[in-house]
């Protein structure tokens, strides 16, 4: 018997093992698979991002960008040199090489050191009329005002700047170099402003217009028109003279820019440093980008300022930046000119840009974290998939362990009731064929001895019979074929009745017993017969497992709505876990074959099916050692619930 327990034990070991194998082998596999595609699955995204952008950026960064010169309105200055390679433009100022004279040099002291400015104005007057020089007439001129303004005679010196700005063509002014002019100009408007003169915005005005076409130095020209600029506002005539002021603004801008310019180009005269028609970057006070073009003999340096080269190139960067990719453009000398430079990301590509901005290159990058994003998008695919492969395996194998567990548990449940049959069954007829066997052979020495044995033949018939009831009806219910004739019965009557049944075992067991009816009680719906043996079997199995000094108590009463049957006993108690296996079929607490108690494990499962026929509940209260109590409850008519 033990040998074959064991043989069950390890095939059920190796029938799990087989189970566990079947689910982690394939999980593995499933699992390995999952990462090898995902691995795949970011390497084929990452090629499909590359091809893709490194075609638009072609588009983008090589195309477009060649249109951009041919808008003369993106250039902010000009360098310009003529046949032999010499800057011509921006103007640069011309030093005064004229020598003064001695008379000259008197009257400055009469003005300045004296501060005779009446005697100084004649002495100057007289000069001016006996020279036939141009230069020394325009001094002269222009120190007679200037000694005007310092007696505060603004009305004389306001027709001395005139006469300079406005020269009349009888004279010899009229051949005075605009350089001159210019600066006379400014003066007169200056001595406008100070007595607030109506022709001030009218002068202003027709200087601001007219200055922007001057070939002047062009720092003077900056000058000249940065001080017209301030008289305007300071006057309250900037809105009025709008248009003029923004066209003065972008010469005084152009001719800034240019001449910054001019402090590097001066010492590469030469232009070896910027090949014709490619942006190259100028350092200077202020760093700009220059293009060289060559037109009619001439060379020409058209300028850009970092603002409007990154203006342009940020613009190019944002048409090619996405929520995947950005780039960055670096100018001809490494210096980032566009793009984001805090932006984390994985360099894929770098383009060297061509025509003209070859030299600058620009950098193309992966959004820091595309490719984990696209893997986990992916992943999260395959791992739901996983999932519910994983999940549908675990659930078929449980399934499936679930049966095989089952099945040996029924296996062992049908070994271990092969057994106890074998064994219920053979100690009665054992006992009986002993018995017949003697009358038979007339071993019998008087007439009372015949009559035990056969008192003892009739009892254990009747425990046959008993095992053999239950086996039959365990059979039915089986086959769900049990019937019951349920109608209204009194719970009364059933208690009487199983009391009558126990009665004769129990004053031959010595068993102290009570029964307890709280009256009145309902009626119930019932089967009676079969609720007599319910509760004939709980008595029964009261007495079997009680020991010496047996107490018994059957308690019929009546509780919401209910009458309950509850069989108290003092035996051997269950535990928990004894307690929620009773009502198994075939389940015993002693499963010795050497056990004292009778029976096979199915009273309490035939108790239950009966009970719950009935649409009722039995519970159990017990403890080792202090006995048990197993309260039936069942439902009474309806009609008479409303009465209690």
């Amino acid at each position: 018997m033990q040998s074959k327990v064991n043989n069950q034990t390890n095939q059920l070991r190796w029938v799990i093992l087989l189970l566990a194998i079947a689910v982690i082998l394939p999980t593995v596999c499933l699992l390995w698979f999952m990462t090898q595609a995902v691995k795949n699955e970011s390497l084929a995204i990452r090629q499909k991002l590359i091809d893709s952008y490194a075609g638009r950026a072609q588009e983008i960064f090589f195309k477009y960008p060649d249109g951009f010169i041919n808008d003369q309105n993106n250039f902010s200055a000009s360098v310009i040199y003529d046949q032999n390679d010499k800057i011509i433009y921006p103007v640069h100022s011309i030093q005064n090489t004229t020598v003064l004279s001695d008379a000259l040099q008197k009257v400055w002291k009469l003005e300045y050191s004296d501060k005779n400015f009446d005697e100084a104005i004649k002495q100057y007057k007289s000069i001016a009329d006996t020279s036939s020089t141009v230069e020394v007439i325009y001094e002269c001129q222009t120190a007679i005002a200037r000694c005007f303004v310092k007696q505060n005679k603004i009305t004389e010196a306001i027709e001395e700047y005139r006469k300079l700005a406005y020269p009349d063509s009888n004279t010899i002014n009229k051949n005075l170099p605009p350089a001159q002019i210019a600066p006379a100009g400014l003066m007169l408007a200056e001595m406008y402003s100070k007595v607030n003169h109506k022709d001030l915005p009218k002068e202003l005005q027709k200087q601001l217009s007219d200055s922007t076409g001057l070939i002047i130095p062009t720092e003077t020209r900056i000058f000249v028109l940065s001080r017209l600029i301030d008289l305007a506002k300071t006057n309250g005539l900037a809105e009025t003279l709008k248009t003029e002021i923004q066209t003065a603004q972008k010469i005084i801008d152009s001719d800034s820019i240019s001449l910054m310019a001019t402090d590097y180009l001066e010492k590469h005269s030469d232009l070896k440093p910027f090949p014709q028609g490619v942006f190259r970057k100028i350092e200077g006070r202020q760093s700009v980008y220059g293009i060289h073009f060559k037109s009619s003999g001439r060379n020409r340096l058209e300028l850009l300022t970092p603002e409007k080269m990154s203006q342009f190139w940020q613009k190019n960067a944002d048409d090619f930046t996405d929520k995947l990719v950005f780039c960055r453009i670096y100018d001809d000398k490494g210096l980032q000119i566009a793009g984001d430079r805090t932006v984390e990301g994985e360099l894929f590509s770098t383009l060297n840009l061509k025509n003209h901005f070859a030299g600058f290159k620009a950098e193309l990058c992966l959004q820091a974290g595309v490719f984990k994003e696209a893997a986990n998008r992916q992943m999260l695919i395959y791992i739901w998939v996983a999932a519910i492969v994983i999940s549908l395996m675990l659930i078929s194998s449980l399934l499936a362990g679930r049966a095989v567990l089952r099945q040996a548990k029924l296996n062992k449940l049908k070994n271990d009731f092969i057994a106890t049959v074998t064994h219920e069954l053979k100690t009665p007829l054992s006992s009986m064929r002993v018995l017949v066997d003697t009358l038979l052979e007339g071993r019998c020495q008087t007439k009372q001895q015949e009559t035990e044995y056969l008192q003892l033949i009739s009892k254990e018939n009747i425990r046959l019979s008993k095992l053999i009831d239950n086996f039959l009806t365990f059979s039915r219910m089986e086959r769900n074929k049990q019937a019951f004739d349920i109608a209204p019965a009194s719970p009364v009557e059933i208690a009487n009745n199983a009391a009558e049944a126990v009665q004769t075992k129990f004053e031959k067991a010595n068993v102290r017993f009570s029964l307890n009816i709280l009256k009145p009680l309902p009626m119930i719906n019932a089967d009676k017969d079969a609720m007599v043996t319910v509760l004939v079997n709980l008595l029964d199995n009261a007495c079997k497992y009680s020991n010496d000094n047996k107490h018994i108590e059957l308690n019929v009463f009546a509780e919401n709505n209910s009458v309950c049957f509850a069989v108290k006993d003092n035996g051997i108690g269950l535990t928990r876990r004894q307690t929620k296996k009773i009502f198994d079929r075939f389940y015993q607490v002693d499963t010795s074959l050497s056990r004292q108690a009778e029976g096979a494990g199915l009273g309490l499962s035939i108790v239950k099916f009966i009970v719950d026929a009935h649409k009722g509940k039995i519970d159990v209260e017990s403890k080792p050692d202090k006995g048990s109590i197993f309260k039936i409850t069942l439902p009474i008519i309806k009609s008479q619930a409303g009465e209690m």
